[in-house]
């Protein structure tokens, strides 16, 4: 019986524990044929001999009072990037009475829904830039655009390495302090996709800059964008989407897109919150959280393959929100509406 039990499951090494003693074993042989220490053979056996219990006892959870969660709460709002292990230690000082571990904080703050994740990003918008929010939002609804004839594009960058920072926050804060400007980390690759409801198009990979010569060949005649969209609604029956980066609105661009299909312009300059397409580079980067490629190839190769598993279901959903979205850039009077739909 040499070592044969040294990768039993723990209940059965347990068990085995208690059947070798009533056999008359010594603790020391006991420990020996199932490869383990004595002091685990002790433990069983006078936890069987006291309590005939084979498991571990459950720690009862301490329990915390109204007022400590909301001075949890309050603090961490007010520092969203202080450690369960900080807050502890000012807790204690504040409720030398209660019970205040590291681990009670942790318990208090997930109760309340908090979250350790990064920040939300929104970005920095001029009243000018506002006012021409609400003007395309406004201009929109008075047209009656049908956003299932839409085809929405972008660029995007994408993080071999993700190193953001995060924080405290709950579902729904809209606070100032749970968002951060946007950072750019050095390992990257720069893509560029469209879609609409039921349509996908070719994912392209970008070397370099772009700029308008670029942006026609490599992207819209390499994508075969405007063939694939007219086939799948007729010539001229959709909208194409871009914003107003200037390789997208050259005079070049336009004449070329002009002759082509009809584009939704002028699209208000510094709105990604408007473009559905942010919310799917959002989801897409999520699916890296597990097994992320540490080199480039790989990381474009999986890419392309999250790419090509977005679902009409998805791209459905994200479409639908359009009229929502315009709403709300009214509601707040050309304020970004990122965490708001």
């Amino acid at each position: 019986m040499e070592n044969e039990n040294q990768n039993y499951p723990e209940p059965e090494i347990r068990l085995n524990i208690v059947l070798l003693n009533k056999q008359g074993y010594s603790q020391r042989n006991i420990a020996m044929r199932l490869n383990i220490s004595r002091r685990k053979v002790r433990y069983w056996i006078e936890n069987w001999s006291n309590e005939k219990r084979l498991h571990n006892k459950k720690k009862k959870k301490k329990s915390f009072s109204i007022q400590l969660s909301e001075f949890v709460k309050n603090v961490t709002q007010n520092s969203r990037s202080l450690s369960c292990k900080q807050l502890s230690k000012i807790a204690q000082e504040r409720f030398p009475n209660e019970h205040c571990s590291e681990s009670t904080i942790y318990r208090i703050r997930k109760s309340l829904k908090f979250d350790y994740k990064p920040p939300r990003i929104r970005q920095f918008l001029t009243e000018l830039q506002k006012a021409k929010r609400i003007l395309f939002a406004l201009d929109m609804e008075s047209t009656k655009t049908n956003w299932n004839r839409v085809i929405f594009s972008d660029e995007s960058w994408f993080y071999i390495n993700s190193q953001t920072r995060k924080i405290w926050r709950m579902p729904n804060e809209k606070s100032d302090s749970v968002f951060q400007e946007k950072k750019h980390y050095d390992e990257k690759v720069l893509i560029w996709g469209a879609f609409g409801v039921d349509f996908k198009s070719r994912l392209i990979v970008i070397n370099g800059s772009i700029n308008t010569h670029i942006y026609i060949k490599e992207i819209l005649k390499k994508s075969k964008i405007i063939k694939k969209a007219n086939e799948k609604f007729g010539e001229f029956c959709w909208i194409f989407q871009q914003d107003g980066a200037r390789p997208h609105t050259s005079k070049i661009t336009m004449s070329y897109l002009r002759y082509r299909c009809n584009v939704l312009h002028p699209w208000p300059p510094n709105s990604p919150d408007l473009n559905p397409i942010e919310n799917l580079w959002g989801i897409m980067d999520k699916r890296f959280s597990i097994d992320r490629p540490k080199n480039k190839k790989e990381f474009i190769k999986k890419l392309k393959k999250i790419w090509k598993e977005v679902t009409d279901e998805l791209m459905q959903k994200l479409v639908s929100n359009m009229t929502k979205r315009l709403d709300l850039v009214v509601q707040r009077e050309g304020e970004s509406i990122n965490g708001f739909y």
